[in-house]
């Protein structure tokens, strides 16, 4: 199965027989950062009859999951969100739903649905890109070997994030899950057994 997540933060309009509802798909890595998003939503719309949400986080590899319906009839509202999320392998986002209620009633059938609509509208409209599952390794080794090991790096689509090479190569990597062992081999044999190879936590 191929995650995606959001690139950046996007938003679509529906109107449901005179309620609308404001659709917003952002990208998040944890749980706090979701909250804070959320607290943010609240304060901008701050005269929305409800802000109904879901999030889906890959956190120590597995899928954390979560909604609310905000005061919506249970089941209404969250449910449909995260459904969205899911059918289109989305994680690592947080949608929220922001509605306006003008004062024709919905009924639990017709705010799923509408719900599910706004849902599937912001995730289709949004530019999405494939999730890399990222682990982060310190290296050091001797200053020789700088190319080869950051050309080996390159190659195996790894990035060096943070570069304290002084007298020696120290570096803070990341590269994705499924190239570990690919870099094992590169630093054992770029630095003839000379490197040292740590995982960040």
């Amino acid at each position: 199965m191929t995650f995606k997540t959001p690139v950046s933060e996007h938003s679509v309009t529906l109107k449901e027989k005179q309620s609308e509802f404001i659709a917003l798909l952002n990208p998040i890595a944890a749980g706090e950062e979701f909250k804070a998003w959320l607290r943010s939503l609240r304060k901008e719309y701050h005269s929305a009859s409800h802000i109904c949400w879901a999030f889906r986080i890959m956190e120590h590899q597995k899928v954390l999951e979560n909604s609310s319906d905000a005061g919506e009839p249970p089941g209404s509202a969250g449910l449909p969100i995260i459904y969205a999320l899911k059918r289109s392998n989305v994680i690592n986002a947080g949608l929220a739903i922001v509605r306006y209620f003008r004062g024709t009633q919905l009924g639990k059938r017709g705010l799923s649905l509408a719900y599910a609509k706004a849902a599937e509208k912001v995730i289709a409209s949004g530019k999405l890109k494939p999730w890399i599952d990222w682990v982060k390794y310190g290296i050091t080794c001797p200053l020789e070997y700088y190319g080869d090991l950051s050309s080996g790096l390159m190659r195996l689509g790894g990035k060096i994030i943070s570069d304290n090479s002084a007298n020696h190569i120290s570096w803070q990597t990341r590269i994705p899950r499924t190239k570990i062992n690919e870099l094992i081999l590169l630093v054992r044999n770029a630095t003839q057994g000379q490197g040292d190879l740590d995982l960040v936590e």
